[in-house]
């Protein structure tokens, strides 16, 4: 067999999505088995994820100037927070101090890599969690480099590993606290008016709601405009549908543009014979097995995009040089399907994207 082999396996990885790569792109899975890599970058890249963070992450490294990240970094250095309130945070600091991944008193390492941090003292109930000084975006994702000590409960990774529970902990607290107080500003309806928040409410409300609509979303960038800086993105952990009916199929192929006339919506029509003759094809090819995305709010009328990883498909347009990933070619992807040369689900249709300017 040609099956590649892992070497080492990455721990965070579970066996059956290896399994799975393996079985759908051996190709792939070599690269992934012996040196995938990935890099953080300031700039979108093709090819690149764009991944929204937590609610409470955007909170603690975002704008330094809004209200609620002020509001954040007040509550860290209090005394309040990790106090004895009664709920599961005010064992915040003794979870830390008993948890050797956190650099805490089990660990035997914890006071000399502790000792090396920088300080700004965040202290609950007499334990001192380490911040650095410059604590920022750009440090709370960084460690030394060196993936052996993932294997050590001592490892010089601890100290992070603190600081990140200890502050995710804290804004889990806040947000929840001041949830509960812009909820309790409800009339007997539930209804809010926003007239009647403070701004800081008001700029809270906003984000959790933005946050709502795009909770733990992982974006394909499939462009980039080097001259303007914008992109677009594919969401690709937004299923919409693995099987398709007709109208779903129209609605991946032709897309779905309607146009207000008299206050009414008007569909598109098909107009001529070769498009009835590309959906039959279609449905032919795609209509037991086919995986259809909501790749984001723009454009939601339109043809959906197809990607996938076949090289060689006529008609495809790597979307990067080297990536491996692929848009377009959809004809040769129908006729591949229908003579079993490609699976179904070798491909995947998104319906709509995000830009971002």
């Amino acid at each position: 067999s040609n099956a590649a082999t892992p070497s080492a396996r990455p721990k965070s990885v579970s066996k059956k999505n290896e399994e799975l790569l393996n079985s759908q792109n051996a190709a792939l899975a070599e690269e992934y088995f012996n040196g995938v890599w990935a890099h953080e970058s300031p700039i979108v890249e093709c090819g690149g994820l764009v991944c929204r963070l937590p609610l409470e992450a955007e909170i603690y490294r975002g704008n330094p100037q809004s209200n609620i990240h002020k509001k954040l970094r007040l509550f860290l250095d209090s005394e309040e927070f990790g106090g004895s309130d009664g709920d599961d945070y005010s064992n915040v600091a003794a979870s830390l101090a008993s948890s050797a991944s956190t650099g805490g008193a089990a660990s035997a390492s914890s006071s000399a890599s502790s000792s090396s941090a920088g300080k700004v003292g965040a202290k609950a109930k007499g334990v001192v969690v380490e911040r650095s000084d410059d604590d920022s975006a750009g440090n709370d994702d960084t460690d030394d480099g060196d993936d052996d000590d993932d294997d050590d409960a001592n490892s010089s990774f601890s100290p992070l590993a603190a600081k990140t529970t200890y502050w995710y902990r804290g804004a889990e607290k806040l947000l929840k606290r001041e949830l509960v107080q812009i909820t309790s500003e409800a009339d007997a309806s539930g209804r809010l008016d926003p007239n009647a928040l403070d701004a800081s409410s008001v700029e809270l409300l906003q984000l959790y709601m933005e946050h709502q609509q795009s909770w733990q979303e992982v974006n394909l960038v499939v462009e980039r405009d080097e001259r303007t800086g914008s992109a677009k993105t594919l969401t690709i952990n937004r299923p919409m549908a693995f099987k398709l009916s007709e109208s779903m199929g129209r609605l991946v192929l032709l897309g779905a543009i309607q146009a207000e006339e008299g206050g009414g919506a008007i569909e598109r029509i098909e107009g001529n014979g070769a498009e009835t003759q590309s959906i039959v094809k279609f449905l032919g090819a795609f209509e037991n097995q086919c995986g259809v995305y909501v790749g984001g709010p723009d454009d939601m009328d339109r043809p959906a995009t197809m990607v996938h990883g076949i090289e060689n498909l006529p008609g495809a347009v790597e979307i990067s040089p080297g990536t491996g990933i692929y848009r377009g070619g959809l004809e040769a992807a129908c006729e591949g399907v229908l003579a079993g040369k490609y699976e179904p689900l070798d491909f995947r249709f998104f319906i709509g994207h995000t830009e971002y300017a």
